[in-house]
This record gives C-alpha cells, structure tokens and sequence, in this order.
C-alpha cells in the first residue's frame, strides 16, 4: 500500500530523476520507466503499477496509465499530482522554452509542497510534545513525592494510594503512555525511510550487559542511587564503541551524499565552459573535503573502465546515492551528443538539488528546537526534579515519623532509564533517516548523564 505522506515527500527526487531522463535525450516513457526501476519506494510502487497497466495493454499509453494513477492519489498528495503532471506535459511541448519553464515550474511545485507538509508536520508536534514533557515529569513527581508529602499532613487520611498502584504508574503506566505518542508521531512523520524498524536491533545488545553488572554492585552493598549508574555506563560505552563506526560511517556517507548533490551545479558550469564529462566530474567532486576521496576513487574508475563511464559511476558512486548515479548517468549521456547540452542539463539538476537541500535544512532548525526540548527534558530536567524532590522528601519524612515508600530511588532510576528510551525513539522519529543505530546511540549518551544528575542530587543533604 502506498503511503501518501511519504510519496509527497519523494516529489523532488522523482522530478528530478525524470527531468535528467528529459534532458539528456530521453523520452517520457523512459523517464517514467526509470523512475519505475531505481526511483523512491513509493513512488516506484505508483510508477511500477502504471507500467504493469501500460504493458498489459490496460491504458492506451504509459502517460495514459500514470496520469490514471495520478488521479486516484488523495487531496493530501496533489502536490505531488500537480508535479508529475507538470512534467508530463513539459515532455510533449514542443516549444524548448516552455518545455524548459515547465519543468522549473514542476521542480518549483515539489518543493514547494514538501515545505508546506514539512510546516505542517512541525506544527502539529506542540501537543504530542507537550504532553510527553508533562507525562514524563509531571506525573512520577506527583506519585513519588508530591502525594507522600501530602500524606505526611494526613491530606488523605488512612486512604492513601498503595506503592503497588504508585510503582505500577511510574514504571508501566507512564513509559506505555511515552510510547504510544511516541509511536504515533512516527506513524506520522513523512519524512523518514521506508528502511525495516528492526534493521540494526544488534547494536543494542551490549547494553544488557548492564543486567549482571547491577547484580555484582548489589551484592558487594553499592548505594541503590549509584547501581544503575555503574552498570549502565560501562554498557553504554560498549554499544557506542560497538557502533560508533558504523554511525560514523553513516554520517560520512550522507555528508559526501549532500557534497555529491552541490557539485552538479558546478559540473554543469565547467562543461559549458568546454571542459568535457569525466575531466569536469572529478574536478567539480574534488573540490569539496567531504567528497575528495570519491573524486580519487572515481578518477582511478575512468581509467580504468575502457570506455564504459556509466559503469564506472555507478560502481564508484552507487554505494553512496542511486539518485546521484542516476543523474551523473544520464548528464553523460547527454554529453556523447552535446557537451553544452549535458552542461545545461547538470546546471537544471544542480538547482533542483540546492534547493531541495536548503528546504530540507530549514525543517531540520524548526525541529531543533523541539528535540532539543526533549533531550534537555531526559537528560537534565527530569533527573533534576525527580532528585531534588527525593532529597526534600527524606527529611520531612523524619520529621513527621511518616515511613515513605520503600526503593523509591531505584524505583526512579528505573523509571529515568526507561523514559531514556522513550525519549531516544520519540527523537529519533521527528526528523528523518534515523533508525535504531540511531535510538541506541541517542540513548547511550543520554541516559547515563540522566542517572549522574539524579545521583548527585538525591545525594545532597537538605
């Protein structure tokens, strides 16, 4: 099933893919093909159904077919419709100059409905956020200090709430209720992979190792405020040593994938100044740092080839992006029959991709803001309150002869573990291509910090 929010957010790559297809020679049905072949998952799906109804001779064209296809997306998508249709129409102009305007219009379209969705998702984030920042803190202050202190003036009487129901609340209730917010912002978030949930589930395995650590602090009479920070902490440190390469690998792939996307613009200026493909590819990849050692790599890959570029490309940049491939594919193609053809046609992209890159950028800093809330709110915040409350309840409890709760600090070490994790996989799913390396890494950092900062201040004497 196709996932309409997702699709939006696959319009400017899909434009971009057909617009290198149109450009270097290549006709409509080709375009869709291709798209249909390597394109976003979601779009392949839309694309790829269209051509089984065009081979099976179902629409009387290929364009008959997506056009139909198009048709049935909801209100939600016509921003993507409006697009793709844009451009089909560009394909049969036969005016170069409305063509051309065409295709900037429906490159225009795209993006400008990604951001759009993009404000949107943001800001129907303030509730969901809102309400985790107050289930998070609010609610364990309440059941672990707030009602026993209550108690101590007998507020309640004899009918105070049993430390079953309270450490039922804390420890299942709340974390559930994280969870499911969690979750549903996940569901909703247009902007992240089609990648499995479950895809890098190894990575959090050194952090069960934190479970027979706990046991040997136990018995060898360590504080119950200092156990789960000992334990978790060499854990942690585990999992990122564990991970950090791959995480590190990740960001590097993505920074060179960003480097890639800049340097069309640039290859497509050095060809229209008479410099030929492979001599302008490498030269425009070089002279980014991000991208250095791909210009070197690929260098070696023209040499080496006999001719055949396309597959040096694509064995040099495939494992970086199969968008970049495709398009470095299709501007060479274009140069065996223009070289200043191929130059505009890397100049058309090298825009398109700039101005993809700086929306995306903007909807990363109108969601910092948010995810930094939600990190301070595990990291600091909730440890803080948590801690000072359990300091402020001991001595009132002395005063008053009023016996509290019993493991009321390893009650809320659990707890600030768990709300760690919740807090990691709601972060994780705001922004996009995060996954679980990610949530494991996220939560690595912050929950021994969150363990420190209670630990220090249960332990300050009131």
């Amino acid at each position: 099933m196709i996932d309409h929010r997702r699709l939006l957010n696959e319009s400017p790559a899909v434009i971009g893919m057909m617009t290198s297809v149109l450009q270097s020679g290549g006709s409509i049905d080709t375009a869709i093909r291709s798209v249909a072949d390597s394109g976003p998952r979601q779009s392949r799906k839309m694309f790829s159904n269209a051509v089984r109804i065009a081979d099976t001779k179902g629409a009387p064209s290929l364009t008959d077919a997506l056009a139909k296809e198009i048709s049935d997306l909801p209100k939600e998508a016509s921003g993507y419709g409006r697009s793709v249709l844009m451009i089909l129409s560009a394909a049969v102009s036969s005016d170069e100059e409305t063509s051309e305007r065409m295709i900037r219009d429906s490159a225009d379209i795209a993006l400008y409905s990604v951001r759009e969705m993009g404000e949107s998702y943001g800001a129907s984030l303030t509730v969901p956020c809102m309400t985790v920042f107050g289930i998070g803190i609010m609610i364990p202050l309440i059941m672990m200090s707030i009602l026993p202190m209550l108690s101590i003036g007998g507020l309640f009487g004899s009918k105070t709430m049993s430390h079953g129901m309270i450490a039922t609340i804390t420890l299942a209730i709340v974390p559930s209720m994280i969870l499911i917010v969690a979750l549903h912002i996940r569901g909703r978030n247009p902007f992240l992979s089609d990648n499995s949930p479950l895809t890098g589930l190894r990575y959090a395995l050194p952090i069960l190792s934190a479970i027979p650590l706990a046991f040997v602090f136990m018995y060898t009479g360590t504080d119950p405020e200092w156990i789960f920070l000992f334990s978790l902490v060499p854990a942690c440190v585990a999992a990122i040593i564990l991970m950090g390469e791959a995480v590190h690998r990740d960001r590097r792939r993505s920074r060179c994938e960003m480097s890639l996307m800049d340097s069309i613009f640039d290859l497509g200026n050095r060809m229209l100044s008479e410099t030929n493909f492979e001599k302008a590819s490498v030269d425009s990849i070089a002279a980014r740092d991000d991208s250095a050692d791909v210009s070197k790599r690929l260098a070696r890959e023209y040499a080496l080839c006999r001719g055949d570029i396309r597959s040096a490309i694509s064995s040099v940049i495939g494992p970086i992006s199969s968008e970049m491939t495709v398009a470095l594919q299709n501007i060479q193609m274009c140069s065996e029959k223009n070289n200043d053809d191929a130059g505009k046609l890397a100049v058309t992209l090298g825009k398109q991709f700039q101005n993809r890159n700086v929306t995306k950028r903007d909807l990363d800093m109108k969601l910092k803001s948010t995810t930094d809330m939600m990190v301070g709110t595990a990291m600091f915040f909730a440890p803080m309150v948590l801690g000072m409350s359990i300091a402020m309840l001991e001595p009132l409890s002395s005063m008053a002869g009023y016996v509290p709760m019993q493991n009321t600090s390893t009650i809320l070490n659990i707890y600030l573990v768990e709300l760690s994790a919740m807090i990691s996989i709601l972060v994780s799913s705001l922004g996009n291509e995060e996954g679980i390396p990610q949530m494991v890494w996220r939560f690595c950092l912050m929950c021994p910090i969150s363990l420190l900062v209670f630990a220090i201040c249960c332990s300050i004497s009131l």
